[in-house]
């Protein structure tokens, strides 16, 4: 009778029986794993914890330049066919004007070394050099980067600046080199057609947005407490005609105030007003029947909100 063989390794038989390969070291690693599967299920809660605290962002705001206070500025006229050419005393000034507006960026000689220059991105202008100048050497085409700036460079518009010092300041830079280049008289004109200096101009003045936001702000508060004061002077007045005549047509009294506070131009005359009205009384505050007062009680309402108005904003 021909037995049957078994395998050299039956791992049916090590399934049940892995002793049999391992010895009792695979007890050891069974029990390694159910030790760390205790200590990770003890320790859910914490590992579930945010344990990173949180970090509050300091505002960028307070990191963004705002714009400068400027004045507004009348820039005098000049005759480009005069401050064009370079003179000694158009030299002279420019040398002012440059050390007191260059120096930091384009250094004492203008080798583009100023103590400024290695916080730039672009290295401010080697004035020695008479290669890559983006709109020229000549006098015409530093004036119209001075008037203009370099957008993408810290080459700012110095357009606040007068068209003569911004002649003498172009006719200063042009002595760090040799060879520069001349203006034709077709030069200076055109400069004169695209910025037309022979009649001067006035320099907008401008104030910090911050400044202004709190100007804005203080404005709406100001009106908000004339609307609140001038609605409650309404409701409470009983004598006066004008505010009888008020409370008879209005359908929102508070409506109507914001109204003419809200209007540019101060309060409006009586034609405008009862104008206003007449149009569309529902939309600023009034019945439709207010289009059949008289020419009296327009009268009387009209004077009654223009003092109440000016009483509650004073």
């Amino acid at each position: 009778m021909q037995t049957e063989l078994k395998p050299e390794i039956d791992f049916k038989d090590l399934f049940r029986r892995p002793d049999k390969l391992f010895g009792y070291g695979y007890l050891y690693f069974i029990g390694m794993v159910l030790l760390l599967g205790v200590l990770y299920a003890w320790n859910l809660n914490t590992i579930g914890k945010n344990v990173i605290q949180p970090v509050m962002l300091k505002d960028s705001s307070a990191f963004v330049q705002d714009i400068p206070l400027k004045s507004p500025l009348a820039l005098p006229p000049v005759d480009v066919m005069m401050v064009g050419f370079a003179s000694d005393s158009l030299i002279a000034r420019g040398r002012e004007m440059f050390r007191a507006n260059c120096v930091s960026c384009h250094g004492d000689n203008g080798l583009g070394d100023g103590p400024t220059a290695p916080t730039l991105n672009r290295k401010p202008r080697n004035f020695h050099s008479l290669d890559g100048w983006k709109n020229g050497s000549k006098v015409s085409g530093i004036y119209k980067t001075l008037q203009e700036g370099i957008g993408g460079s810290g080459m700012s518009s110095y357009n606040y600046m007068p068209p003569r010092d911004r002649f003498a300041l172009a006719h200063y830079i042009r002595t760090f080199a040799v060879g520069q280049p001349i203006d034709s008289p077709q030069d200076l004109q055109a400069l004169e057609v695209t910025y037309q200096l022979s009649k001067g101009s006035v320099q907008s003045g401008q104030i910090p947005v911050k400044k202004a936001t709190q100007i804005v702000l203080a404005s709406a508060v100001s009106t908000i407490n004339a609307v609140d004061a001038a609605v409650e002077l309404i409701e409470s007045d009983d004598q006066d005609p004008g505010a009888q005549i008020l409370k008879r047509v209005a359908v929102d009294e508070k409506r109507i105030v914001v109204g003419l506070c809200s209007r540019r131009g101060g309060f409006p005359t009586l034609v405008e007003f009862i104008h206003q009205i007449t149009i569309d009384p529902l939309i600023v505050g009034f019945k439709p029947g207010v289009t059949r007062l008289s020419e009296e009680e327009w009268l009387s309402m009209h004077g009654y909100l223009k003092q109440l108005l000016e009483s509650t904003r004073s």
